[in-house]
């Protein structure tokens, strides 16, 4: 079969491997050589994550994740520094970051470097579709989405390609539940996905996948290889710890949002009506249809400026004695109701 040779000439650019599975790893060294180091080279790196849900730079989390399904499964939640919608990553998926320079930011064209890509898979026995949106199909079904980041001249662009991924996890785990979410948030559009080792010439797995992949980017030539420094490690996990592996930054970071919840009981229909901003809950109102031998004015004033996760409204009220107090609820009923999504 002949080789292709990749537009804009991928083959002349420096490659970096992180050596990491931690999505928080991955994620900071995307960030740190578009901003904090400049090779004055384009580059490339080929990674994959622990199960992760990756949310987009403008999305409200709440909508976009089963925070509890992904609690129960170990699933990790984070926020990246590009736009566009939120994905699931397993070590079944691998993920492409182009890092290139001298970008017009009013001229740029997604498909055109997403085409080695397009190119790589086709040798492989993909013939991937792009979609009107850039994202990758096959068979009609989408294994790649991707997003872009600019920082001055420079651009990031990088997206997932879906080798062998758990499908059912990953429906789950960007499921959310039927609680009414109203945000200023992006919404991610939802479609049918599909895995690439379905499609392929030859049976591979993953790794065989993400080494063929990146000797089809570079041509067959062996890439110059860029090994971080002592400096560039300890920069990078000063990121990890300031930015992404914080609460504040994958949270914190939501848009303002109204959460609407409706519970029925044996005494009545309880609801939940949350005003939340920055991660927090800015006010909170309960109300039930039925007699209880306290107000709900008390929790309410407990969870003001709480932050909007479960162990933070638990200890928020740790003292407040619910016992027969709101008809069957215990309180952790009205926890869990409060804080799932």
């Amino acid at each position: 079969m002949t080789s292709l040779v990749p537009p804009f000439f991928v083959i002349a650019m420096i490659y970096i491997e992180t050596g990491s599975c931690a999505p928080s790893v991955n994620l900071t060294y995307e960030e740190y050589f578009l901003k904090g180091k400049d090779l004055e080279e384009d580059l490339l790196m080929l990674w994959r994550n622990e199960p992760t849900i990756v949310i987009g730079r403008f999305q409200n989390t709440l909508q976009e994740i089963n925070a509890s399904f992904a609690e129960a499964h170990h699933i990790q939640v984070i926020r990246r520094i590009s736009g566009g919608g939120a994905v699931y990553h397993d070590l079944g998926n691998v993920c492409f970051s182009f890092i290139l320079h001298d970008i017009q930011p009013k001229v740029i064209d997604k498909s055109k470097y997403i085409h080695p890509v397009v190119e790589a898979l086709a040798q492989l026995g993909v013939q991937a579709e792009l979609t009107h949106l850039n994202n990758l199909m096959v068979a009609g079904k989408k294994f790649s989405g991707n997003a872009m980041a600019l920082h001055k001249n420079r651009l990031l662009f990088h997206g997932t390609l879906m080798f062998d991924t758990d499908l059912e996890m990953l429906e789950q785990a960007l499921n959310t539940s039927e609680v009414k979410i109203l945000s200023k948030g992006v919404r991610s559009a939802r479609t049918g996905v599909t895995n690439l080792k379905e499609y392929l010439f030859e049976e591979m797995n993953v790794i065989q996948f993400k080494e063929r992949l990146k000797e089809l980017l570079f041509a067959g030539a062996s890439p110059v290889t860029y090994i971080p420094c002592k400096e560039d490690l300890d920069a990078i996990q000063e990121l990890v710890k300031t930015k992404y592996e914080t609460w504040g930054w994958n949270f914190g970071n939501n848009p303002r949002s109204t959460i609407l919840r409706s519970y029925p009981l044996p005494e009545g229909v309880l609801e939940i009506h949350l005003e939340l901003e920055k991660g927090c809950i800015q006010s909170c109102q309960i109300t039930g249809n039925f007699a209880t031998p306290i107000g709900f004015g008390v929790i309410e004033r407990l969870l003001t400026n709480v932050r909007y996760a479960y162990a933070d409204i638990w200890n928020a009220l740790t003292d407040f004695d619910l016992e027969n107090k709101l008809g069957s609820i215990s309180k952790n009923d009205l926890v869990r109701w409060i804080a799932s999504s």
